[in-house]
């Protein structure tokens, strides 16, 4: 898929707490997707994302001063789900930080104390990185 792409390349990710509503964010928003084409949605609270998912795809757009360019767009494992620990979501949501031209952070209703907190962690972290890369 990436071969095959001539044009520049951004990457929108999106990451947030478990079962806010990421996937559908994307389906609707980005990709114009009814919840059975796009990514996987449920009622549940069982997590539908496990780590990192890429559609197959990319979406292309014109900036504004007209150029194309393809965009990749990624959904990511909700943060604070029962089944993992604070090491693994960490690890999830720097990957999709890192990665990202664009990111979403996805939250419904008002971002608490908790949310803040997981954001500052993650700038923190991901600044380090930067530093040890040399750029």
């Amino acid at each position: 898929m990436l071969s095959g792409i001539n044009e520049k390349v951004g990457i929108i990710a999106v990451a947030g707490k478990y079962r806010t509503g990421k996937s559908f964010l994307l389906n609707r928003i980005l990709l114009g997707k009814k919840e059975e084409l796009g990514f996987g949605v449920g009622p549940t609270v069982n997590a539908c994302t496990k780590g990192l998912w890429i559609w197959n795809r990319p979406v292309e757009i014109t900036k504004s001063n007209g150029e194309k360019m393809k965009v990749l767009v990624i959904d990511s494992e909700g943060i604070g789900a029962f089944t993992e620990d604070s090491n693994h979501d960490n690890r999830i949501f720097l990957l999709a930080l890192l990665i990202s031209s664009y990111f979403i952070y996805n939250s419904m209703g008002s971002i608490d104390e908790s949310a803040l907190s997981n954001l500052s962690l993650i700038i923190s972290l991901s600044m380090e990185i930067q530093v040890k890369s040399g750029q």
